[in-house]
């Protein structure tokens, strides 16, 4: 009976997320994805703020999908902390990867950083 007591224990350490959360999430979410859609619509008119808007976007979902679904918001500040580190790093290292490659316009993947042809010379 003290195990049942335990598990119960645990399951009630944090507030249970509604319906209504549930909802508003998937509503944002659904928003931020449809603004998504649109700005991959309009590609020649956004121009060069595309990629990072898109990127921007999608770390907004991370987060929201991690605050909400992973409870990170009910667990310790350390575990934010160790999570956001991760994140940072990463997209850290993403953007570095992008602008080495971007600029260099004789790589494999061609083109300059703002989209400029390869250069053939016979």
């Amino acid at each position: 009976m003290a195990e049942m007591d335990a598990v119960h224990d645990a399951h009630n350490e944090h507030p249970t997320t509604t319906i209504r959360e549930y909802l508003l999430i998937g509503l944002v979410l659904s928003v931020i994805t449809a603004i998504e859609l649109v700005m991959s619509l309009y590609t020649t008119a956004l121009g060069a703020i595309l990629i990072p808007g898109l990127l921007i976007f999608s770390a907004i979902k991370f987060i929201i999908v991690v605050a909400m679904f992973m409870h990170l918001k009910f667990d310790s500040i350390r575990f934010t902390q160790i999570f956001a580190f991760g994140f940072v790093l990463a997209a850290s290292l993403l953007t570095a990867v992008v602008v080495l490659f971007g600029i260099d316009a004789s790589d494999a993947i061609g083109g300059g950083f703002i989209g400029d042809p390869i250069e053939h010379h016979d």
